[in-house]
């Protein structure tokens, strides 16, 4: 915009000239005419190659410009390369993370699978007890019967020893009835508080198993809105970064043809930050260089 008023002004003093000229002009001979107009038409030509010479200097240095454009492209192409690595990366590490819970998961179905093995473990033992039980009473028949052999031993040979022995034998053998007594009631209650404690047991580990339910219910069910939500974050993602580079890109562009028109106008202009301003500078710019060209072809003519 700079070499509008140059060039207007001395389109208007030539025109001037010219209108001096073609008055003196009318009292002259046609050979002075003549060459009269030859010599307007030299300066004319001129005048273009001057012109011409500047636009090819300008050309260059927009070329250059644009070479350096080109260069700040490719490194914004490099660093959307790297922010890509960056994302599957960070898709690496939840897959990851998914993989671990999901072996979480089959070490608690493994452990609930190790809770029946040890609840049947349990039966058994309970069984082997009572067997153990029957056994313990059976042997002490044995051990009474083996007692009656060893009175008839040789060395009892007194009536009153037999009596004594068989009494205290049978004092003997009524402790340990009574011993029994005691033990078997002990048995009894014993056997009763781990009936009631296998029975709780058994229910805390059906109420636990019934929440475990829930609560994979409720995980999957969760897990099923974290991943809508986080497709759905993604595809805003993806929209805003388009929109971004939309924007970054259209507003490279106006601050590029901004310093263009800048560079070409010899006239000082304020710093245009906002692209709008920038947008309004570059029409007034092309609104002027439109007038110019027009007032040069309408010269020309």
């Amino acid at each position: 915009m700079g070499d509008a008023p140059d060039t207007s002004a001395m389109m208007s003093s030539r025109k001037k000239k010219i209108g001096q000229h073609t008055l003196v002009m009318e009292h002259v001979t046609p050979a002075t005419r003549l060459l009269e107009k030859r010599r307007q038409m030299f300066d004319v030509q001129e005048s273009l190659e001057h012109q011409k010479v500047e636009f090819n200097r300008k050309e260059d240095g927009f070329k250059k410009r644009e070479q350096g454009l080109k260069k700040k492209d490719l490194e914004l192409q490099e660093s959307l390369i790297k922010f890509s690595k960056f994302l599957q990366e960070t898709d690496a590490k939840r897959n990851r993370a998914d993989k671990k819970a999901i072996d979480e998961r089959r070490l608690r179905v493994i452990k609930e699978g190790d809770i029946v093995s040890l609840k049947a473990l349990l039966d058994e033992l309970k069984a082997e007890k009572e067997s153990t039980s029957t056994v313990v009473e059976k042997n002490m028949r044995y051990q009474k019967y083996l007692e009656q052999v060893l009175d008839i031993a040789d060395q009892y040979h007194e009536i009153s020893d037999l009596l004594m022995r068989f009494a205290t034998l049978e004092a003997t053998n009524g402790d340990l009835r009574q011993q029994a007594k005691g033990t078997s009631e002990t048995n009894e209650a014993t056997r009763a508080e781990l009936q009631t404690y296998t029975k709780t047991r058994t229910d805390e580990i059906l109420n636990l198993n019934n929440k475990i339910s829930r609560k994979k219910k409720d995980l999957e069910e969760k897990e099923r809105i974290c991943f809508a939500l986080e497709s759905k974050k993604d595809y805003a993602m993806q929209a805003e970064s388009q929109k971004r580079l939309q924007h970054g890109q259209v507003c490279m562009a106006t601050e590029n043809l901004s310093l263009r028109c800048k560079d070409a106008s010899k006239l000082k202009h304020p710093e245009y930050n906002k692209p709008i301003d920038q947008l309004s500078f570059i029409g007034e710019f092309m609104v002027d260089m439109a007038s110019i060209i027009k007032q040069y072809k309408a010269s020309t003519r």
